[in-house]
């Protein structure tokens, strides 16, 4: 089969089933038609043998047990590895982009890509505080990479990131190196987001990142729960209220005890950082409009679980327990 020219490139385990089902039926619900390589943890065949279903190519890469063992475990190859594999696969492509498993797109990226493809610039999306590097979690074989003290004003979150792999390869592969054979004691090892940014910035990153409203891609922090910047319908689409397109957001909108701890933070930054407590309506109004977002990003993540992919709601964390919508 012909490639397209830009891929994703996505990791998940068993327990993130219903997350990449709303992932990958969202991609295929605005259009995409780049490439998908799914890299699979224990995905079940019939579950695999649906990838069929979608309007684009989807390339499933089965992670052994041995290899996620001797990657330190599952999450570090979905977290870690991804980058690896981001510059082994999308060398043959104009541009890749490196995702989530949780999240849900709203618009087709493609002029993403075609900015990543066409400038050799890093596309990435904005952390809320930007890192400074001065810890030991931050050396790698106890050395410093980038000075000690460093601040990245260009502080992106692990994805989606969009980059060419053919300028930026050294920077996705040398991450994963560093974690192999420069942690001994893995107690010290560089959190995955930093060795990223890290290794962005030795390559040259630091003036070549373009970097994107993290509501417009992710939505962390109870953003998309916030007045003035909340999500709210846009005939049939979602944006913030604030006005910007919301290309995806990122959550664990299958899980209802995550929904509800995202109410109950938003509840509690309105109160103190706005003191809304000291105000019975206007505490009541926050929330009624927080619940309000919730049931439209949740409502749409529904919507996706449901698109072409199908599988059973039950407890994939968990088997042995309930599964609560």
């Amino acid at each position: 089969m012909q490639k397209s020219d830009y891929c994703f490139v996505v990791g998940a385990t068993y327990g993130y089933i219903p997350e990449l089902t709303a992932l990958l039926n969202s991609l295929s619900f605005v259009g995409n038609k780049q490439d998908v390589y799914v890299l699979g943890i224990e995905l079940p065949e019939d579950y695999i043998n649906q990838f069929s279903k979608l309007d684009y190519n989807v390339i499933h890469h089965n992670v052994t047990e041995q290899e996620w063992q001797e990657g330190h475990g599952r999450s570090e190859i979905v977290c870690r590895k991804r980058y690896w594999y981001a510059h082994e696969f999308g060398k043959d492509y104009k541009a890749v982009c490196v995702l989530d498993a949780d999240l849900i797109f709203v618009r087709n990226p493609i002029h993403f890509f075609e900015i990543a493809a066409k400038t050799g610039l890093v596309v990435g999306v904005s952390k809320e505080q930007n890192k400074v590097y001065d810890d030991l979690h931050h050396q790698f074989n106890n050395e410093w990479v980038i000075p000690k003290g460093y601040y990245n004003r260009n502080d992106i979150c692990n994805c989606p990131m969009f980059v060419d792999a053919n300028v930026w390869g050294q920077a996705l592969t040398k991450q994963w190196e560093w974690f192999i054979t420069g942690f001994p004691d893995t107690n010290m090892k560089c959190p995955d987001m930093c060795a990223n940014n890290i290794a962005l910035i030795k390559y040259g990153g630091a003036d070549k990142t373009i970097v994107l409203p993290g509501i417009q891609f992710l939505g962390t922090n109870e953003q998309m729960l916030k007045p003035y910047i909340r999500a709210i319908d846009d005939r049939g689409l979602i944006k913030a209220e604030c006005g910007i397109q919301i290309i995806c957001y990122h959550g664990q909108y299958y899980k209802k005890k995550w929904r509800e701890c995202q109410l109950e933070n938003r509840h509690h930054c309105a109160c103190g950082y706005l003191k809304a407590d000291k105000h019975p309506e206007v505490i009541a109004n926050l929330d009624g409009q927080a619940s309000g977002v919730m049931n439209l990003l949740h409502s749409y993540f529904k919507k996706m679980l449901d698109y072409k992919i199908f599988i059973e709601k039950k407890n994939y964390n968990h088997p042995e327990l309930p599964y609560e919508e």
